[in-house]
């Protein structure tokens, strides 16, 4: 895969890149070297950005449209939540197509906990989550979002954020491609969600 085969949107140009041309996140975490650790948030960041109401990936204001991206648990469970915030629609959208999480055929594991220089920063793990990358993503637009708290050592912060619903648009994507899904299909998905979720909870 190479980024610099897709343009990267005027709201990111002035996002640094790393050595292979990955454009950096704003919430990604950096380590004392100054290394970006892509799978990794800076919770600082990402509760600034969420309180501000700005995109994590360019770190600039949403409008009221905004996109979450992520499994379609968290897109189609009733209590489903994203732990990334709403984005700009052409944030999210470079991203499907070049974050290696979103968009690589492959993904042979996570590079999360073990990039990370020994003890240098305690990482939260929420239990929550599904581990394994999804077969496809979901891309959907909503006008906003609403906050779920909680208590994180000892710290109240924003744990969650739940796309109001209904969704304004909904897409489907796997290995940077957007998917057109029969009825079917998308009903079958929807379906497995729900008992991925279930069995998670």
């Amino acid at each position: 895969m190479n980024p610099r085969a897709v343009p990267v949107p005027w709201r990111m140009r002035h996002l640094e890149c790393d050595a292979r041309g990955y454009a950096i996140p704003v919430t990604v975490y950096r380590d004392k070297g100054g290394r970006p650790h892509f799978t990794i948030n800076d919770e600082h960041a990402r509760q600034a950005h969420i309180l501000a109401d700005s995109c994590p990936i360019c770190g600039t204001r949403l409008l009221r449209g905004r996109w979450f991206v992520g499994g379609p648990a968290s897109a189609f469970h009733e209590h489903g939540s994203f732990i990334d915030g709403g984005m700009h629609d052409e944030c999210a959208h470079y991203a499907l197509k070049v974050c290696p999480w979103l968009a690589a055929p492959s993904y042979a594991k996570r590079i999360d906990a073990r990039t990370m220089p020994e003890a240098e920063r305690p990482l939260t793990i929420d239990p929550t989550m599904i581990p394994t990358r999804p077969s496809v993503f979901v891309a959907l637009m909503t006008t906003g979002q609403r906050r779920v708290w909680g208590e994180v050592a000892g710290l109240r912060m924003v744990r969650f954020l739940k796309p109001r619903r209904p969704y304004l648009r909904v897409e489907f994507w796997r290995s940077g491609q957007r998917l057109e899904l029969t009825d079917d299909e998308i009903r079958a998905i929807k379906a497995e969600a729900q008992a991925m979720a279930a069995a998670r909870l």
